[in-house]
């Protein structure tokens, strides 16, 4: 597996985590201070982050990435970025549609790619 490919696919799970509230996948991902960066703030607090995915109050139905990009930062480290269009249950009931841009940034430790940093921005719509 080439190492765009093996990048693409653990965004894949990642996104796939996210939706099944699966907050253990993201304690393996992420590193010891993560930094989550949104429209909706700031957050450096693992255990916060860990909490928000475990919680799951806003789950998302469907996520679908597109427009793929890799860069390689060194031997151990990369970025990793793409379009998602989400379906989101905003408080477990409102059905909404976003779409944004999602930019991820690993570092490679004992042979495991873990997420230093998750940044998402709003995307125009199609």
């Amino acid at each position: 597996m080439s190492f765009e490919s093996e990048l693409i696919e653990l965004t894949e799970r990642a996104w796939e985590a996210n939706r099944n509230g699966d907050a253990a996948f993201y304690d393996r991902l992420l590193t010891e201070a993560p930094l989550s960066v949104s429209q909706w703030g700031i957050v450096d607090d693992r255990e916060a982050i860990l909490k928000g995915f475990a919680e799951n109050r806003n789950p998302y139905t469907r996520t679908e990435q597109s427009d793929h990009r890799v860069t390689r930062l060194g031997e151990d480290s990369a970025v990793h970025t793409s379009t998602v269009e989400i379906d989101v249950l905003v408080n477990g009931v409102d059905k909404q549609t976003m779409r944004l841009f999602a930019t991820t940034v690993l570092v490679r430790r004992d042979g495991e790619w873990r997420a230093a940093l998750f940044q998402v921005t709003p995307a125009p719509a199609r």
